[in-house]
């Protein structure tokens, strides 16, 4: 009979094999956390670890359609996975080997899958997703080098499933709970802005409109500033729930955008390189003026995944604006509206300032229209 598996590896790699599962149960609750931070935020606030820069970001993973399973976070099916072999390592039973190794290999094989997604079709790599794969390939590259006649333990397989199933089956209640307090999270949500210090309105209102509905800026009832760059996942999902807003709210709502590339070419607050063609889109769609802005400002969201030099470049010719866009007035153009945010200490895009008061991250539709149904009935009041 032969040895278990782990008998059969050295001391230094019995430990390694711990380790990775260790490190796929930890780097699974952080980001089932980041998950439900995302997608059902509580404080106006917005920073993670996660989010490095464009192309290394949680956000675009977890705002994709395959990081949940009926509002489950799959990172939820990791915790088990990371569970599962490390209590293989505690038993070290033999017969649960190939078992183990059958839930490896698929949860590798979806790793691969997700690991495509996120390069091909997202254009970014998730930091903790990639180190979640990595050490699902070690644990499964482990026990494939030290293959030997594997038992299958229907009970350890069948103990995983079950415990996938539970786990899942409390995210989806937990996610329905979140869900279904909407109204008392409204109230919330209302209780905190009101709070939150008024900041006011910046001195210099924007050229660049996504909704107008007076010539004034101040006169709208609804007032919303976004700092924003065409690089920043986060930006993109904005721009994704701005439409939304502008129906409901239209004929009470200004929206008017400010440039704050995270882009050291013309964001002097930036000590390295970041979003490095976030500066040069900000250039083209400043130079084609407030009427076609809009339209250009859409159309590089559109193209964010694919975003390049030569886009840009051709998208410049084709709007007759090149000689516009490498002029050192449009440079200083972008730096001013960049510097107007450090006075509202901008330190991370998108960030809103709705009727004065700073809102950092995109939130939830519903959290928007539960500030600005109340900032409509304030007014009222007053008028």
């Amino acid at each position: 009979m032969t040895d278990s598996f782990l008998n059969r590896l050295s001391f230094n790699k019995k430990i390694l094999f711990f380790v990775a599962g260790l490190a796929m149960f930890i780097l699974s609750i952080y980001l089932t956390n980041h998950y439900y931070q995302v997608k059902f935020p509580v404080g106006f606030g917005s920073a993670s670890a996660c989010n490095i820069n464009s192309f290394l970001t949680c956000d675009a993973a977890t705002l994709s359609p395959l990081s949940n399973i009926a509002g489950v976070p799959i990172s939820i099916f990791g915790i088990v996975m990371g569970a599962m072999v490390m209590l293989f390592y505690m038993i070290d039973n033999k017969r649960a080997e190939g078992s183990l190794f059958l839930l490896l290999l698929l949860n590798g094989i979806g790793c691969l899958i997700l690991f495509i997604y996120s390069l091909v079709i997202l254009g970014t790599l998730c930091p903790f997703c990639t180190l979640y794969y990595l050490a699902s390939w070690t644990g499964l590259g482990m026990m494939f080098q030290n293959k030997a006649d594997r038992d299958f333990d229907a009970k350890f397989f069948v103990t995983a499933t079950i415990s996938m199933v539970i786990s899942g089956s409390v995210a989806y209640g937990f996610t329905n709970s979140k869900i279904e307090n909407s109204t008392a999270r409204s109230a919330q949500i209302v209780a905190m802005f009101k709070n939150l210090n008024n900041l006011g309105t910046p001195a210099k209102a924007s050229p660049y409109r996504l909704a107008s509905s007076t010539e004034d800026f101040k006169d709208a009832p609804i007032q919303m500033s976004v700092f924003s760059d065409f690089q920043c996942p986060a930006c993109n999902a904005l721009n994704l729930v701005l439409p939304t807003i502008e129906k409901k709210y239209e004929g009470k709502i200004n929206i008017q955008y400010f440039f704050y590339p995270l882009d050291h070419n013309c964001n002097a607050g930036m000590t390295g390189p970041l979003h490095q063609l976030a500066c040069e889109a900000a250039y083209l769609a400043s130079c084609v003026g407030p009427q076609k802005f809009k339209s250009v400002h859409d159309a590089i969201f559109e193209n964010q995944s694919n975003l390049t030099a030569e886009w840009i470049s051709n998208k410049g010719k084709e709007l007759g604006v090149t000689e516009c866009m490498a002029k050192p007035e449009t440079k200083q153009a972008v730096v001013d509206m960049i510097t107007q945010a450090n006075s509202f200490n901008v330190q991370s895009t998108p960030t809103q300032l709705i009727n004065g008061v700073k809102i950092e991250g995109v939130r939830p539709l519903s959290d928007y229209t539960a500030i600005m149904d109340h900032l409509l009935k304030e007014n009222k009041a007053k008028n």
